[in-house]
């Protein structure tokens, strides 16, 4: 009786290339965290008015450079926490394609 070699030997897993998965969370909220106490500095200095003009100048373009910075690390955050949620996703589906018999993922009725 011959059977199929294919059917009973193991399927080699998919090989998938490298991604760039961006910016870790924590360097995201860091990077976040710094600019906001930068901009809130500055702009408290500003404010206050108790420097000369030149500093206030100064001051004021470090204030709006932080808060670039800190809009920066907040789409960072964003995109690194769907990273997170995506990866895993991912890794909770090949648990359950790798499943068989009972276990195994049931294909969704369309």
């Amino acid at each position: 009786m011959m059977t199929d070699p294919s059917a009973t030997a193991e399927q080699p897993h998919e090989v998938l290339p490298h991604v760039d998965r961006g910016m870790s969370i924590g360097i995201a909220a860091a990077i976040s965290i710094v600019s906001l106490v930068v901009v809130a500095g500055s702009t408290f200095a500003v404010v206050k008015g108790t420097l000369g003009a030149g500093m206030t100048r100064v001051l004021a373009v470090v204030s709006l450079l932080a808060l670039v910075a800190m809009v920066y690390g907040l789409i960072e955050l964003a995109l690194a926490v769907i990273a997170t949620t995506s990866e895993r996703r991912r890794k909770a589906r090949e648990i359950t394609e790798r499943r068989k018999g009972d276990r195994a993922r049931k294909p969704t009725p369309h």
